[in-house]
């Protein structure tokens, strides 16, 4: 009886999982040329011990355009933002700038497969953001 009771318990948590989905895309620009090569990562943002969950990781094409998506198991709702590491505006300080720009909810699709991508359109680098930060290992 309680290897039943196991068992139901392990099946009903693993069901309360579910796969969550988001994507993003957008132009990136230094001033008025291209941010080709920029570092993109599309992650879910975990409080508590649960690390960060990497969705998807690219860099800008020729054009400084990309394209992120990726899913995700969770219990509870996916947290998604997108952390851009560049050295737009840089002035050679150390390390990377990083933006991270939170994904709101109405882009999390419920299933592996993304249903409406968040549209950044076109994003200039060279703006200082108040709360940017600095990264050496990403």
């Amino acid at each position: 009886m309680k290897v039943l009771i196991c068992i139901a318990l392990l099946v009903c948590g693993v069901t309360a999982f579910r796969t969550q989905s988001t994507g993003v895309k957008g132009r990136l620009l230094c001033g008025t040329k291209p941010a080709v090569g920029v570092n993109l990562k599309l992650f879910d943002e975990d409080n508590g011990p649960d690390p960060d969950d990497v969705l998807d990781q690219k860099t800008t094409d020729s054009d400084g355009n990309f394209l992120l998506t990726g899913s995700s198991m969770e219990l509870t709702p996916i947290d998604p933002e997108l952390r851009i590491f560049h050295d737009c505006n840089d002035q050679a300080d150390p390390c990377q700038r990083e933006w991270v720009i939170r994904i709101p909810a109405k882009y999390i699709t419920n299933g592996p497969e993304v249903k409406e991508i968040m549209d950044l359109g076109v994003l200039n680098l060279e703006v200082e953001l108040e709360n940017e930060s600095r990264s050496c290992a990403h």
